[in-house]
C-alpha cells in the first residue's frame, strides 16, 4: 500500500505555514515531509525555519527530509536529505559519505531507469521519479509505468510524483511505495485520498 510523502512549497518563513502544516497533519499521516527552503535564506534564517517545523513533524513520527542541504540537515537534526534533479554540488556517493548511514538519502531521478539504478548503487535509500519531458501526459504515463516496474523488480523504495489527484490514485494503484502529491495538495488535500 502506498504512503504519502509530502513536499512543502519553497519556504522563507515558518509562521504562515505552521498553522497549515499542523492542521493538515492532524488529518493526514504522511511517512515523510520534504522541506524546501526558499532561495536567499541566510544560514541563521534557514536554521530557525527548520527549528520551527522539525519538532511538529518529528513528534508525529514523520521523517523530515531537507532538500539539497546535507550540511544543514546534519546540523539541524533532520532525518535525511533529498537531492533534487538540479542538485550539482556533489555526487550521490559524496553526499552519502558526508551524512553517514544515520540519515536517509533520497535522490530525484526524473524518469530515468539508469539514473535510478546509479543512485541506488551510489548509496541512495530511495529514488524519486517525476515527469521530466515537455509532453506532460506522455511523461506522466512513462513515470507511472517505470515506477510500477521498479516497485515490482527492485528492493530500493521508490517515490513517484503526482500533479493531480487522479495521478496520485493511479500511482497508489500501482503499489508505488510513496506518492508525492504536487504542492497544491496544501490548498485542499481532500481529493487526494489514496
Amino acid at each position: 500500500m502506498s504512503e504519502l510523502y509530502l513536499v512543502t512549497p519553497p519556504l522563507l518563513h515558518a509562521d504562515a505555514f505552521l498553522p497549515v502544516l499542523e492542521q493538515r497533519l492532524t488529518h493526514h499521516q504522511p511517512a515523510a515531509l520534504l522541506l524546501r527552503l526558499g532561495g536567499g535564506l541566510t544560514p541563521v534564517a534557514a536554521t530557525d525555519l527548520i527549528g520551527a517545523i522539525r519538532p511538529l513533524v518529528q513528534n508525529m513520527g514523520i521523517a523530515l527530509m531537507l532538500e539539497d542541504s546535507p550540511t544543514l540537515a546534519i546540523q539541524t537534526g533532520c532525518d535525511g536529505v533529498h537531492l533534487s534533479s538540479g542538485y550539482q554540488d556533489a555526487s550521490v556517493r559524496d553526499v552519502r559519505r558526508q551524512i553517514g548511514d544515520e540519515l536517509q538519502l533520497g535522490v530525484a531521478v526524473g524518469s530515468s531507469r539508469d539514473a535510478a539504478m546509479r543512485a541506488g548503487e551510489e548509496g541512495a535509500d530511495y529514488i524519486c521519479f517525476a515527469p521530466d519531458a515537455p509532453d506532460k501526459a506522455e511523461a506522466t504515463q512513462a513515470v507511472q509505468a517505470l515506477a510500477q516496474w521498479w516497485c515490482m523488480m527492485m528492493e530500493l523504495p521508490a517515490v513517484a510524483c503526482a500533479s493531480t489527484p487522479e495521478e496520485a490514485r493511479t500511482l497508489a494503484g500501482c503499489d508505488v511505495d510513496f506518492v508525492m502529491p504536487d504542492v497544491c495538495w496544501w490548498d485542499d488535500p481532500t481529493p487526494w485520498v489514496l
